[in-house]
C-alpha cells in the first residue's frame, strides 16, 4: 500500500515541481529588475523588455541570436497578475491531467504544447504582418492552455465549480477560453500572447485524438529525455562478488562437485535485477493509475504484494 502512496506523491511531485520553477524564475527576475532599477548592475532596455534574454521573439534574425528562449518563454512572468493566473489554472488543471495521464506526461506535454503555442505564434506573425505587435513573447498560457484542452477532450462532461455560474462541465470551460482568445485576435492588445495560447490548445486536443489512434505525439520528447538523463548518469564500475564457502565437513567432501559451484555475481547483475524489479513495479502502478487494481492479473497482484511486504 504504501509504495501506491508514494508513487501518487512522486505524480503529485511534478506538477510541484513546474509550480516552484515558474515562481522561481518570477521571483529570480523581479529582484534583477528592481536591482537594475535601484542602479546595481546595468540593464538596456532591450534586456528590460526581453526579460532579461528569457523572452521569445517572432523575428528570424534576433530568434538566431537567441534559440533558447523557444524553451525559456514559458517559464517567465513579468507580472504577479500573470504569475498567479498561469499557475492557479497549472494547479487547477494539472491535478486532473496527473489523474489521466500520469506525471511524465505532465511534463511532455507542458514543454510540448508551449512550442506548438510558439510555433503558431511565431508562423501567423512571419506569414500575416498585420499579426506582428512588439518584439518579444513569454508566458506559460500556452503550455497551460494544452494541459486544459488535453483534460477537456479526455474527460469532456467532469463538471467544475465556477464564482457566480456553478457546476459547468469542462468541455464548456476549455471552448470559452479559446473563443475568447480568437475574438481577442481582432483588436491587437496581445495577438502574440492570443495566438501561442490557441496553437497550446490546438495540441492539446491534437494530442488525445491521436493517442486513441495509437499515435504518441510527445513520446519523442520523453525519450530525448531519457538520452540526455542517462548520458550524465555515472556508470558503475563492475567489482565481483564472491560468496563465501561453507567449511568443508565429511559429507561435504563427497559433494565436492556441488561446493564447487559457489556463486560469483558482479554489481552490474545485481543492479539490473534490481532495476528490472523497480521497472516492473513502475509498469504495474502505472496500469493500476490508468485502469485500477481490479484489472491486474493474479501474478501482478501477487508481485504487488510481496513488494509492498519487503517495503
Amino acid at each position: 500500500m504504501w509504495q501506491e502512496v508514494k508513487n501518487q506523491w512522486q505524480q503529485g511531485g511534478m506538477l510541484i515541481r513546474l509550480l516552484l520553477v515558474n515562481c522561481g524564475v518570477f521571483l529570480i527576475v523581479t529582484t534583477l529588475q528592481l536591482l537594475a532599477t535601484l542602479g546595481f548592475g546595468q540593464s538596456s532596455p532591450v534586456d528590460a523588455a526581453s526579460v532579461l534574454g528569457l523572452a521569445t521573439t517572432w523575428m528570424p534574425d534576433l530568434l538566431v541570436r537567441r534559440p533558447w528562449t523557444i524553451v525559456t518563454h514559458m517559464f517567465v512572468h513579468t507580472g504577479i497578475w500573470h504569475l498567479l493566473m498561469n499557475m492557479a489554472l497549472l494547479f487547477w488543471m494539472g491535478g486532473l491531467f496527473v489523474a489521466h495521464f500520469g506525471a511524465r506526461r505532465l511534463l511532455s506535454t507542458y514543454i510540448v504544447g508551449g512550442l506548438a503555442g510558439f510555433v503558431l505564434y511565431f508562423t501567423a506573425t512571419n506569414v500575416f504582418p498585420g499579426l506582428q505587435q512588439g518584439t518579444y513573447a513569454y508566458g506559460a498560457s500556452a503550455a497551460v492552455m494544452a494541459i486544459l484542452v488535453a483534460v477537456a477532450t479526455r474527460d469532456p462532461d467532469r463538471r467544475i465549480g465556477l464564482i457566480l455560474i456553478g457546476a459547468v462541465p469542462l468541455k464548456y470551460v476549455a471552448l470559452a477560453l479559446i473563443l475568447l482568445d480568437y475574438f481577442a485576435l481582432s483588436n491587437g492588445e496581445n495577438t502574440g500572447g492570443n495566438l501561442a495560447h490557441l496553437g497550446g490548445a490546438l495540441f492539446g486536443y491534437v494530442m488525445v485524438k491521436q493517442a486513441d489512434q495509437g499515435r504518441d505525439l510527445v513520446g519523442w520528447f520523453e525519450r530525448m529525455l531519457d538520452a540526455i538523463t542517462s548520458a550524465f548518469k555515472p556508470r558503475e564500475k563492475s567489482k565481483l562478488r564472491v560468496e563465501k564457502r561453507p567449511k568443508r565437513t565429511s559429507w561435504s567432501r563427497k559433494a565436492k562437485k556441488d561446493t564447487r559451484s559457489s556463486r560469483v555475481k558482479s554489481d552490474a547483475d545485481f543492479n539490473q535485477e534490481k532495476k528490472d524489479r523497480l521497472a516492473r513495479m513502475d509498469a504495474i502502478l502505472d496500469k493500476v493509475s490508468k485502469h485500477g487494481y481490479d484489472n491486474l492479473t493474479k501474478e501482478e497482484k501477487a508481485f504487488l504484494f510481496q513488494a509492498s511486504k519487503k517495503g
